[in-house]
Parts: C-alpha cells; sequence; structure tokens
C-alpha cells in the first residue's frame, strides 16, 4: 500500500480539512502548537484502526485527552471530526475516511462512519452499537455507486473491514439485510474493484495496511550498569540496551547486521566507532553494561555524551534488520541533543533507508540541517524529489494552515508560501544592522 496522503478536519488547531502529501520521507515543519504532534498522533491512530488495533488517541507517546478535547468545537452536540488517508492498490486510487463523534455514555471519540471512495464512487459504513442486523443496506444510489450501510461496531471489530467487504461482494452470504436490488447493484459493484476486494478464503488487503511506529521525543535516562529484569517496550528508549543485550545473547546473526549498520552510521556522524555489550557474568539474565568506542578505549554509555543515548534508541527501531513490511516511523524531533552533523547524517541515513521501500518516515522537525541534507540527496541523485515531502504548518488566527511544499531534481523548493521562513530572514537583517 502507497500512501500519497492524509486529511485531518475538525481536529484541535485545524478546522477545514486539511491534506498532508505523504513521501517515504516526509518532514513536518512550523513554529510551536501548529498541530504538528496532533498529526502525527492522528495518523498513528488512524492505521492502527484499519489494523483492527482500536482507537486510542492518548496511546504512548501520545496523549490528546477527551472527546471533547480533541473535536475544534466542542460546545455543538453534534459536533464530529475525522481522519483519512488516500493510497494506491494495484494502480487504483482509494480514499478511506474514518469519522468519529463522542463516545455514547462515556468521553472518549468512538467510530461513527467509514467511507471508501473510488474514482467512480464509494461505500459508507455507518457504525451503529446493537443495531436489529449485524449489516444493512439502507440507501444506495446505484447511478453514481454510492451505498450506504448500517454495521454492528462488535461485528466490524470482530471479523475486520475487508471481511465484511468479501461478504458484500459474495451474493451467497445472506448477512447483508435490504433490498435485493441494491445488495445486487453493490456486488456487481465490488466487482469492478476485484483487485481491492481479496479473493474468497484468501486473507484480505488488511495485511496491506501498514505498520506505525511512533517515538517521543527522546528522554531516555541511561545507566551505568542494566540488572535486566523484565522487558518492556519504551516510546523513550529506555527498553533499548535490554533489547540490544537479548539480541547479542540470542540472535548472534541479527545482531552483527544491526552492530554493523550502527557503527557505520556512528562513523558518518561522528558520534561512534564502535558498540559492544559487557556482560559481568555468562547467564541471559545478569547484569551487563552498554559501551562505545567514541575516540579512546571502550566507554560507558553514561560517559560519552547525552547524544549518543538519546538517538540510539531511534538508530534500534530504524535500522532493525527483521523489517521486511512497510512500517511508518513518526518521529518527534530526532535531532533533539544532535550536533548538527549528526542531524544531518539522521537525514541522509532516512534517505538511504527510505529508498530500500519498507521504511517510510514523517519527521516533526526544527532543525534546517536535516532538510538541507535532504535537498543535497536528492541533487546528488540519491532520492528522487517525488519521495521527499515538506509540510509546513503556519499559524492563522486561530486555525493552523497546512503547505505542501515539494522539491525540484536540483533540491530547489516548490511551492513555498508567502510567509514560509520569515522569522530567519527578519533575524538575518537584525544581526546586520537592519531594523526590523
Amino acid at each position: 500500500m502507497n500512501i500519497s496522503q492524509f486529511t485531518i478536519e475538525n481536529v484541535r488547531c485545524f478546522g477545514k480539512p486539511q491534506t498532508f502529501e505523504i513521501r517515504p520521507l516526509t518532514f513536518l515543519v512550523g513554529e510551536n502548537s501548529t498541530g504538528k504532534t496532533t498529526a502525527l498522533a492522528c495518523f498513528h491512530v488512524l492505521i492502527e484502526y484499519f489494523r483492527r488495533a482500536g482507537v486510542n488517541f492518548n496511546a504512548s507517546p501520545y496523549s490528546l485527552g477527551t472527546f471533547k478535547d480533541i473535536v475544534r468545537d466542542s460546545k455543538n452536540n453534534n459536533m464530529t471530526f475525522k481522519i483519512g488517508f488516500t493510497y494506491t492498490h494495484v494502480n487504483e486510487e482509494i480514499e478511506r475516511t474514518v469519522e468519529f463523534v463522542e463516545k455514547k455514555g462515556g468521553f472518549e471519540p468512538a467510530v461513527s462512519s467509514t467511507t471508501t471512495k473510488f474514482v467512480d464512487g464509494e461505500i459508507t459504513f455507518k457504525i451503529k452499537d446493537n443495531p436489529p442486523e449485524l449489516l444493512r443496506l439502507d440507501t444506495y444510489d446505484k447511478q453514481q455507486n454510492q451505498y450506504y450501510i448500517d454495521c454492528d461496531s462488535s461485528f466490524l471489530d470482530s471479523v475486520g473491514y475487508s471481511t465484511i467487504l468479501h461478504i458484500l461482494q459474495d451474493s451467497s452470504i445472506n448477512i447483508l439485510k435490504g433490498k435485493s436490488e441494491g445488495k445486487t447493484a453493490l456486488a456487481k459493484y465490488l466487482d469492478t474493484h476485484i483487485n481491492f476486494v481479496s479473493s474468497r478464503h484468501k486473507s484480505s488487503n488488511e495485511s496491506d495496511i501498514p505498520y506505525v511506529f511512533s517515538t517521543s521525543p527522546i528522554r531516555s535516562q541511561p545507566k551505568r550498569t542494566y540488572d535486566p529484569t523484565r522487558e518492556f517496550n519504551d516510546p523513550e528508549g529506555s527498553d533499548i540496551p535490554m533489547l540490544l543485550m537479548r539480541i547479542e545473547a540470542t540472535q548472534k546473526d541479527v545482531w552483527e547486521a544491526l552492530k554493523t549498520r550502527l557503527v557505520e552510521f556512528g562513523k558518518s556522524s561522528r558520534l561512534f566507532q564502535n558498540i559492544q555489550i559487557r556482560s559481568f557474568e555468562q547467564a541471559l539474565g545478569d547484569p551487563f553494561q552498554l559501551q562505545f568506542k567514541v575516540r579512546g578505549p571502550n566507554t560507558n554509555l553514561v560517559d560519552v555524551g547525552y547524544g549518543i543515548s538519546q538517538i540510539l534508541p531511534i538508530l534500534v527501531h530504524i535500522l532493525n534488520p527483521d523489517i521486511d513490511e512497510t512500517t511508518f516511523f513518526l518521529l518527534q524531533q530526532p535531532e533533539v541533543h544532535l550536533h548538527p552533523r549528526a542531524q544531518a547524517e539522521l537525514s541522509s541515513l532516512m534517505v538511504k533507508l527510505a529508498n530500500e521501500g519498507t521504511r517510510s518516515f514523517i519527521v516533526e522537525t526544527h532543525s534546517d540541517y536535516m532538510i538541507d541534507r535532504a535537498r543535497i540527496d536528492i541533487r546528488k541523485r540519491n532520492i528522487r524529489p517525488e519521495d521527499v515531502s515538506l509540510i509546513y504548518l503556519e499559524p492563522k488566527g486561530s486555525v493552523v494552515k497546512v503547505h505542501n511544499i515539494g522539491f525540484d531534481k536540483e533540491g530547489n523548493m516548490e511551492g513555498i508560501p508567502p510567509h514560509y521562513r520569515d522569522f530567519f530572514l527578519k533575524e538575518s537583517k537584525r544581526l546586520m544592522g537592519f531594523d526590523d
């Protein structure tokens, strides 16, 4: 699945529908409080929803709050918000949108409808709790290829979205209620999109939905000695030393492949020249140290500078040699605590990984060095200009407008909005002694 656009509507600082052009390498830039983290959180929730992982706008590292904290105008009892994405499946462009309302008897967002829009029509599932039937064709227009189906929420959760599409396509399955004429028209319409709906007894196209992994602005606390009493996942990266110890002890081939790539980046960024795990005993659960060679002998992680401990969790996740399915990495300010050279090398590393085809990156950043290095890589033909996107979030009154900036073959920006980089230009003029 090739996701090309992400849309967001009526969420916090985003009012009218805003479109983000998503590429294998996408940068989000803008002032503080312009919705960059909100956009990442909504993208994460949307992918997880279609992977049947439920809806949670407060899963770490995000915390968007209740429905009233998320929807833009919570004073209106009938308010909703929407998020969606556009993607290509077997040369067909498809748009999926999910609408949310406040959960009945609760305060969390709940899915009220999902819409799949093709170039020649659309199918909308109106999600209901405990309706009379699991599936009922409510209304339809076979001339416009528009179909509206009432769907039991628990049924959708249990069988999955694409399985339901297969049920709709197969006229021998009688779960769908409603007028026979409409059901027949719907089945024929889905037949025209046979590449989208899986064949009978075959795994549905939910398997094409990419994985998603999010990190917080890393704030891990390095230790002099680690005592691996338990394994856990931590978006801030405190679990990484234990993960590395386990890989080194039980998966030698994986460890060597990962270590090679870590050291390669360490040398190019001048952060470190080698990494090793020093165990005090032989058993897997015994205490150990994580050591790095910077200039002299191997040195404990806590003694080599804060930048290494902060970038290490990101590097381990994005360099994992076991990644063989499409994964989106949503990174919040990965440049924190990095020297400008290391920031630029991190950008080049993401360029290289994006070209491998299984990793895509959406990066919230304040680093010109990362963006400039990506532009240099475009000029050097290390990555195609159409595979890089720069998204500028501009505050305009009480709302934020999304500007999608592209690049030509020489790395020059295309579609720059009038006020992009105003602050930097003003500071340069002030530095030269000119008045504001």
